[in-house]
């Protein structure tokens, strides 16, 4: 038997910000509220490779200015990429879809020592 939790909870509302107010006030919304929400599943060496990419890209960035980089910054550049092949995709399974993905990639270039 469960019992109730004894802590009231708040339930302050606020108001919604009107989806005009950038253009009332001429200025332009940030990216990330000018981009459409959608969620995705990551296995876990996924997040933790994308994760540490973006650390290693920031450090190397040579200007501070523009947006931040972001795991969604790479999500969005691998959805480009993908979409540039989309011509060459083919396959019933995730694994298959990669590797006709993945064919069409030319040999990495070393990294200069």
């Amino acid at each position: 038997m469960t019992r109730p939790d004894p802590t009231p909870r708040s339930t302050v509302t606020h108001a919604p910000r009107p989806a005009t107010s950038h253009i009332i006030s001429g200025t332009r919304p940030p990216l990330y509220r000018r981009l459409a929400r959608k969620e995705a599943r990551l296995r876990e060496d996924q997040f933790v490779a994308l994760s540490r990419l973006v650390r290693i890209l920031a450090r190397r960035r040579t200007t501070r200015s523009g947006h931040r980089l972001t795991e969604n910054t790479l999500i969005r550049v691998a959805i480009d990429l993908l979409l540039t092949r989309a011509d060459q995709l083919s396959g019933n399974t995730e694994a298959e879809i990669r590797a006709s993905a993945l064919a069409s990639q030319p040999p990495p270039t070393p990294e200069p020592e």
